[in-house]
C-alpha cells in the first residue's frame, strides 16, 4: 500500500481519509499529555501535588523547547517523509507518557516537560499542516482542515469522557492520573503502528533536488508577507488558545464541582471543535479564511471582555459557561482555519513546511510565558484580581488578531486578488 509513491490526485479516498484521520487525531494523541491540563486542571494540580506556578513552570519549560523546535520541525518536515516522522513522534509521545505515569519527582517532571517539547514538536508538528496538504488541493485545504479539527474534537471528546470515567473510579487523585497516563501512552503506541502502516509515501513530499538544507527557502519564506501575516495571527489566536485551560479552575474557583468543570472543559475544548472546525472551515472556503477569522475574533473578544469585568461569585456560573462554550466555539473555528491564511496568500507548497515552521515558531511562542504568567497570578492575587487580568489580556489579544486578518485582506487586495 505504502510501495507506491502518491499524490494529492492519485491517492485513494481511503488512504486520503485514512491520512487525515491518524495525523488529525495525532494533533491531540501526541499531546495527551500536555492538554491534560485543558479539561483537568484540578486533577492535574491534585495529581502531582504541585502549585499553580509549578504546573506554570512546567508548561513554561514546555513552551520553550516547544518554540526552539517549532522551525528546525518545519524544515525536517520537508526532508523526512511524513510517514516516518509520524510513527516517531507518536512511539517517543509513548515512552514519555509511560515515564510520566510512574509519578516522578518534580525534578523528573522538568525533564520530561522538556523533552515532550522537544520530541513531539520537533518531530510531529511539522507534519501536522503538510500531511493535510499533501492530500489536498489548494480549492479543498480549508474544508479539510477544517475536518481535520472536527476530527480532534471527537477524538478528545471520547477520550476525555473516558478519562473522566476512570477519575471517577478512583479516590486518590493520583492513582486516577496514574492511570490515565497509561491509558494514554498505549493510545499513542496503537497510533505509531498505524501511521506505518496507513501512511504513503508522497511524490512531492520530497523534491531530490532539494534533499539538502537550503537556507534559500527559510529567506524565501520570511520574506512571503502571507507567512508573517499569517503567523502574527496565530501568535495573538494561540495566546487566547493556551489558555482557556483557566476557564476551567475559572469556573472550579466561583463554585462549580471539579467533576462539573471538567466536563465543562471537556465539552468546550473538543465538543465545540467537533462542530465549529468543520463548520467554520466550511464558511472560510466560500467567504475566504480572513474574512471568517475576523468574524470570529470579534465574537471571541467581546465574550472574554464579559468575562474579565462581569462579577466572579457563583450566581456568575451558568453565565459564564454560556460564554466559555460560545468563545470556544468561535476560538477553535479561527485557530481552526488561521493556518489556511497561508493558501490563501499563495504561499508555495515547496516552502511550505518551512513556513509551518515559522508560523510554529513565532506563533506558539505563547506556550513560553503564558503558563507561568498566569501561574503567578493565580497564587498571588484573589480570583476577581486573577481572572480580571487574564480575561482582559486574552480579550486584547483577540482584537490584534482580527487587525492581523484585516491586514491579510489588504494585502490580497494589492495581489490583485479581488473576490467581489
Amino acid at each position: 500500500m505504502n510501495s507506491e509513491l502518491k499524490t494529492a490526485d492519485s491517492v485513494s479516498k481511503f488512504t486520503r481519509w485514512a491520512v487525515v484521520a491518524i495525523i488529525s487525531c495525532g494533533a491531540y494523541v501526541v499531546y495527551l499529555t500536555y492538554l491534560a491540563r485543558y479539561s483537568f486542571y484540578d486533577q492535574v494540580i491534585d495529581g502531582l501535588k504541585i502549585t499553580n506556578s509549578q504546573l506554570g513552570v512546567l508548561y513554561g519549560l514546555y513552551g520553550t523547547t516547544a518554540t526552539i523546535a517549532y522551525f528546525p520541525g518545519g524544515v525536517l518536515a520537508d526532508k523526512v517523509r511524513v510517514k516516518y516522522l509520524a510513527t516517531l513522534g507518536f512511539a517517543l509521545s509513548a515512552i514519555l507518557t509511560f515515564w510520566y505515569s510512574t509519578a516522578p519527582s518534580y525534578g523528573q517532571l522538568k525533564i520530561i516537560f522538556l523533552l515532550f517539547g522537544l520530541c513531539t514538536t520537533f518531530i510531529f508538528w511539522g507534519i501536522r499542516y503538510k500531511a493535510i496538504r499533501l492530500v489536498s488541493t489548494e480549492e479543498n485545504y480549508s474544508t479539510n482542515i477544517g475536518v481535520s479539527y472536527g476530527v480532534v474534537g471527537i477524538v478528545g471528546l471520547v477520550i476525555s469522557f473516558i478519562s473522566i470515567a476512570i477519575f471517577e473510579a478512583f479516590k486518590d487523585p493520583a492513582e486516577g492520573f496514574h492511570i490515565v497516563l497509561m491509558f494514554f501512552a498505549g493510545i499513542n503506541a496503537v497510533f505509531a503502528v498505524l501511521s506505518f502502516i496507513f501512511i504513503p509515501k508522497f511524490a512531492d513530499e520530497i523534491s531530490t533536488e532539494r534533499k539538502k538544507f537550503n537556507f534559500s527557502e527559510v529567506v524565501q519564506a520570511f520574506k512571503h508577507p502571507g507567512v508573517w501575516l499569517t503567523t502574527l495571527c496565530m501568535f495573538f489566536i494561540y495566546t487566547i488558545y493556551t489558555s482557556l485551560a483557566y476557564t476551567v479552575s475559572f469556573i472550579s474557583a466561583i463554585g462549580a464541582t471539579a467533576a462539573i468543570a471538567s466536563i465543562v472543559g471537556t465539552i468546550r475544548t473538543y465538543g465545540t471543535s467537533l462542530f465549529a472546525s468543520p463548520i467554520v472551515g466550511g464558511i472560510a472556503e466560500k467567504k475566504t479564511p480572513s474574512k471568517t477569522i475576523i468574524v470570529c475574533a470579534g465574537i471571541t473578544a467581546v465574550c472574554l471582555a464579559i468575562m474579565a469585568f462581569a462579577p466572579k461569585n457563583a450566581g456568575f456560573i451558568i453565565p459564564s459557561v454560556i460564554l466559555i462554550i460560545a468563545l470556544s466555539f468561535f476560538l477553535n473555528g479561527a485557530y481552526g482555519v488561521t493556518s489556511s491564511m497561508l493558501t490563501e496568500t499563495k504561499v508555495p507548497v515547496a516552502i511550505f513546511g518551512t513556513a509551518s515552521g515559522i508560523l510554529s515558531v513565532i506563533g506558539f511562542i505563547p506556550d513560553m510565558f503564558v503558563s507561568p504568567i498566569a501561574g503567578k497570578w493565580l497564587d498571588t492575587y484573589d480570583t476577581a484580581g486573577a481572572y480580571t487580568r487574564i480575561f482582559a489580556v486574552l480579550a486584547v489579544s483577540a482584537v490584534l488578531a482580527l487587525l492581523c486578518a484585516y491586514a491579510v485582506r489588504i494585502y490580497k487586495r494589492k495581489l490583485g486578488d479581488r473576490e467581489e
